[in-house]
């Protein structure tokens, strides 16, 4: 490969930089994945000529390493960082069954039209830089290798010396000697490449130039010792070498080094409930909620997210919390109600040394709650405003409401239900939490976003159209009440994601992102409208953003997961569910996504036991479904037929629990059973294209339902639909391809199944899937799963 390719070359505009991993458009830059680099500098260095598949996969992963489901991810993700398309390629084409072929010659400037340079600067007739000359002639290798064998004769010298009862000055002269001997292996390495008084690049056959490398390498690094033992021994003869006790003193102790601790961070842990009662919690958690979101308003404060602080116990140890969270002060303290009064003890402790440079009770009536609130964050404020920047005069104002102390209480009660998993008990506890405090007071936004938020969450549950209309009524009046709110337009955005309105949804997130930038909730909604606007880049750094802010938060590692997921990277979505379980052990909905990302990996042994816990922790209708998919794949389809039916049991409105049933009936030869189940799916699904007419999942669905159900124009329509909501979805080629075969055109199906494989879907999954079984012994087939092409 030409190693100048590294350091960068020009497709027609474009600009490939390989050691930044990126392409630089004229109008954006776009990342570019490792592999996917190097399977582009690989085509880079053969342009114009067929590279195999087989080639490539030994290049980039290795021999026996890759597969060509990695490739083909790879080669989709160069596409679409060009702007390519395999149909109408101007980059990469495509030589079926044989392998790739860059059809434009890389340059080291971009041309004009005329095909000249448009910079006079040609790529070879560049002067090269000090770094490539440095590395062309070998020098920082001989720095390396010097460096290497310096230390390794310290080392031997320190061991061997001693056993021998050498001198001291023994040791300490072979020291010098290595130190001295560095800048002559230097410049002994540059002048053994030095000629005519000029740099001179050389590029011999591969093999001459790296047998030369090393023997200049070898000559450096024994030359400069030989010639450092003559200096260093005239040096010792004339001046004297410090003895043992004078280089002791004359070296410092190492210091450890750790990631900076700065002086404008603060973390607020959770405070004590000190009498143990559910009241006294609710007050102790909202407490630090409202503390933390006042608190991370203020200009130039750096707060901890409250998922991370979390995470430690109450009064943890100072050094603890310095080292876990990397805060310079943090908050502490404890609350307890009595009859109606209520004692907080607050404390804000340099993690430093854990010296208390705050410590206040209170000792107040019920009612004082929401000053004593504010007085903690004022005193808090007022204490760190010194490591605060000059221009911070004072806190951001927090657009909110605060509400009568019983009214709050409920509100918490409701805020807290809906954080539970989602099923229809939770939720409907929730609702009547937020009722509870609207019956008291009806002009309390906050509690209208709530039911907004909850009716939205509990339609998908329930199936029921009505929580639609429910939420919109309730955002409604939220938003004629306040539109100050930030959880006011979160609500919002969740309620036209959730109808397909995206546009309004983007809106949304975005005012409410407007008001309060560390908002994780529409941070992550706003990536998933992205990925569901076919914005990919756009989605997944709007959820990486989420993370940056709250990394100890596990909801924004799950939102990750599911746009990893949706683009096929299951591998990559495994990782992020991983750490969901991580930060929550018992979270079933990160175990059922951490299984189903495993499983459409092809790991099915990675994916029992995930499943298994899922089911252990709470059996839910989604853990129920994906375990039967599992089964169904691996042609148990008795078990898989019983686990489907748990799933609609427990969630008898899902008409993808129904459709998944039909699946398992129906490949085990039980047609009257299937066409029931699919025509309760069918129901199911119409209802709820009525909510979404835009869900790509859905209408994909309901297209396959309709082929089963023998509606092959009905099928057309939804797939049509389908396909122009989500283009490069490989679950769109999937299905299609299933209902060719199930038409009867193999030649269409295999088709499809080759272009859902080159747009990342598990051939692993593809070759173990029962409706294919079939094909498996078509060659063609088995070309397809082995080369990507038939």
């Amino acid at each position: 490969m030409d190693s100048d390719l590294l350091h960068g070359f020009y497709l027609d505009k474009l600009l490939v930089e390989p050691l930044n991993g990126q392409i630089v458009r004229p109008d954006s830059t776009v990342r570019l994945p490792p592999q996917a680099m190097e399977v582009l500098l690989a085509l880079a260095s053969r342009p114009c000529k067929l590279v195999t598949r087989g080639a490539l996969i030994d290049k980039v992963w290795g021999p026996g390493q890759g597969s060509h489901e990695a490739l083909g991810r790879a080669i989709s993700e160069i596409r679409h960082a060009l702007g390519d398309s395999p149909d109408q390629p101007h980059f990469i084409q495509t030589l079926p069954r044989r392998g790739y072929r860059l059809i434009v010659q890389p340059m080291g400037e971009p041309q004009d039209a005329a095909g000249a340079p448009s910079s006079p600067n040609a790529r070879h007739g560049k002067q090269l830089s000090l770094f490539d000359n440095l590395r062309q002639r070998g020098v920082l290798e001989a720095a390396i290798a010097y460096l290497v064998s310096g230390w390794l004769i310290i080392q031997v010298a320190d061991i061997v010396f001693d056993q021998l009862h050498l001198p001291a000055w023994s040791g300490t002269f072979v020291t010098a000697l290595v130190i001295a001997g560095f800048p002559i292996a230097i410049f002994l390495s540059w002048l053994l490449e030095f000629r005519d008084g000029r740099a001179v690049l050389d590029q011999p056959d591969l093999d001459v130039a790296r047998r030369r490398q090393f023997s200049r390498t070898y000559l450096s690094v024994i030359g400069a010792l030989a010639m450092a033992a003559v200096g260093v021994y005239i040096y010792d003869s004339n001046v004297g070498l410090p003895g043992p006790q004078e280089q002791a003193l004359a070296q410092p102790p190492a210091e450890r080094k750790l990631p900076p601790v700065l002086d404008n961070s603060i973390a607020v842990l959770p405070f004590l409930n000190l009498d143990g009662s559910e009241e006294t919690q609710i007050f102790s958690n909202g407490l630090v909620d409202d503390v933390i979101t006042r608190l991370s308003r203020v200009p130039g404060l750096l707060v901890s997210s409250r998922g991370d602080a979390f995470t430690l116990e109450p009064n943890s140890a100072s050094q603890r919390v310095r080292e876990r969270l990397r805060v310079a002060l943090y908050v502490e303290g404890s609350v307890q109600t009595v009859n109606e009064r209520m004692r907080i003890i607050v404390q804000l402790i340099d993690s430093e040394t854990g010296f208390h440079v705050l410590s206040r009770s209170f000792d107040r009536p019920r009612e004082d709650f929401f000053a004593v609130r504010d007085e903690i964050t004022e005193l808090t404020v007022a204490n760190v405003r010194v490591a605060l920047p000059p221009e911070t005069q004072a806190m951001a104002n927090v657009l909110g409401e605060d509400p009568s102390l019983d009214v709050y209480v409920l509100y918490r009660r409701g805020v807290e239900a809906s954080r539970l998993p989602e099923t229809i008990p939770s939720l409907e506890s929730a609702l009547r939490w937020f009722d509870q405090a609207l019956a008291i007071d009806g002009e309390y936004a906050a509690a209208h976003a709530g039911k907004c938020s909850t009716y939205v969450s509990a339609y998908p549950v329930a199936g029921d159209p009505a929580y639609i209309e429910k939420a919109e009524a309730a955002c409604g009046e939220a938003l004629e009440l306040n539109p100050n709110l930030d959880v006011v337009h979160t609500a919002l955005g969740e309620l036209y994601k959730a109808t397909g309105r995206y546009g309004e949804a983007e809106e949304a997130y975005l005012e409410a992102l407007a008001i309060d930038p560390t908002s994780v909730a529409s941070l992550s909604g706003l990536g998933v409208i992205y990925m569901l606007q076919q914005r990919p880049e756009e989605a997944e750094e709007r959820l990486r953003q989420a993370i940056g802010l709250h990394p100890g938060d596990w909801s924004a590692y799950n939102s990750l997961g599911y746009f990893l997921y949706n683009s096929g990277r299951y591998a990559e979505a495994a990782e992020q569910y991983e750490y969901v379980v991580g930060l929550d052990p018992g979270n079933i909905l990160g175990f059922s996504n951490l299984a189903t990302s495993y499983m459409l990996a092809g790991d099915f042994e990675a994916a029992a036991p995930a499943y298994q816990r899922a089911i252990e922790i709470e059996p839910r209708p989604a853990t129920y479904s994906n375990l039967g998919l599992m089964y169904y794949y691996l042609g148990r389809f008795p078990e898989a037929i019983d686990a489907h039916q748990r799933a609609v049991a427990l969630a008898p409105n899902d008409h993808l629990a129904w459709s998944n049933l039909g699946d398992a009936f129906w490949v085990s030869g039980n047609a009257r059973e299937a066409r029931d189940a699919f025509l309760t799916a069918e129901r199911l699904a119409t209802a709820a294209l009525q909510v979404n007419r835009n869900d790509p999942l859905l209408l994909m669905d309901l297209a396959w339902i309709s082929t089963t159900l023998e509606k092959p124009g009905q099928a057309d329509d939804f797939m049509s639909r389908a396909r122009a909501q989500a283009p490069d979805d490989p679950y769109v080629y999937y299905i299609d391809g299933l209902i060719s075969l199930r038409n009867g055109d193999r030649r269409s199906a295999l088709s499809s199944f080759v272009a859902a494989l080159d747009r990342g879907y598990s051939d692993v999954m593809l070759a173990a899937d029962p409706q294919l079984a079939d094909l498996r012994g078509d060659p063609r087939f088995r070309s397809a799963l082995e080369t990507g092409k038939p």
